[in-house]
């Protein structure tokens, strides 16, 4: 019955629209970082990785990549892939088809100005989906990437050992967390990454977690998947 169970939750999961989990069995999250604010803690938070030699996904506000260009291209020199957060964290669950085509594509070119990766893996802002959000995204050959740990990090009153609990006591293979920049966020990392490897788990970015499923087989350099690329 389990078995059923987990092959039904992975055909669930594959031809879902939006991705907030990678069917695998192999014990490999990935982290997700939502990026237009908080810049100072970016730089920490990128150390952190690069001490526990663990990856993640950054995704970017089209705006933000536009005025921060030297912390935008930090985050592809230090190999962390960069996904799209749209342009202006605008409410796009409300916007028509071509409103949101814009916020994917006016995000893409300023993202690509400030990195030079385009990226292929989009975050909408808010976590906000509708048949537009899909419509666009399809146009634009971006996938739509959501998560399914939540550490709400952004909430001053969670403390880094709140941030890891919630990862930990949510755990399962191919999990996708969503993080924000923050100093708690930041604190926690380092204990939250070793507190993985303890339980034989691996972190990385949404780009190679579908690798190693195997679902991604084209990619591009740091920007995430092919945007020609069909996951099943």
């Amino acid at each position: 019955m389990l078995c059923l169970a987990a092959h039904a939750l992975a055909q669930q999961l594959a031809h879902a629209p939006e991705l907030r989990q990678v069917p695998t069995q192999r014990p490999v999250i990935a982290l997700t970082v939502n990026v237009v604010w908080g810049t100072e803690y970016v730089p920490p938070i990128v150390k952190a990785l690069q001490a526990e030699k663990a990856h993640a996904t950054f995704f970017l506000g089209g705006q933000w990549a536009e005025h921060h260009p030297d912390v935008a291209q930090m985050l592809r020199q230090a190999g962390m892939e960069i996904g799209s957060h749209g342009d202006a964290h605008r409410h796009v669950g409300s916007l028509g088809v071509e409103a949101n085509e814009r916020e994917i594509t006016l995000a893409a070119d300023k993202i690509a100005r400030a990195t030079g990766v385009r990226p292929q893996l989009y975050a909408p802002a808010y976590g906000e989906l509708s048949p537009a959000v899909f419509q666009a995204a399809d146009r634009q050959g971006v996938r739509v990437v959501m998560w399914s740990i939540d550490t709400i990090d952004w909430r001053q009153s969670h403390s880094p050992e709140i941030i890891q609990n919630r990862v930990l006591s949510r755990l399962k293979p191919g999990a996708i967390v969503l993080m924000h920049p923050t100093d708690r966020t930041a604190q926690a990392l380092p204990g939250l990454i070793k507190a993985l490897a303890q339980r034989g788990y691996r972190v990385t970015s949404v780009g190679e977690l579908l690798r190693e499923a195997g679902r991604a087989p084209q990619t591009g350099e740091h920007g995430g998947m092919s945007r020609h690329t069909a996951i099943a």
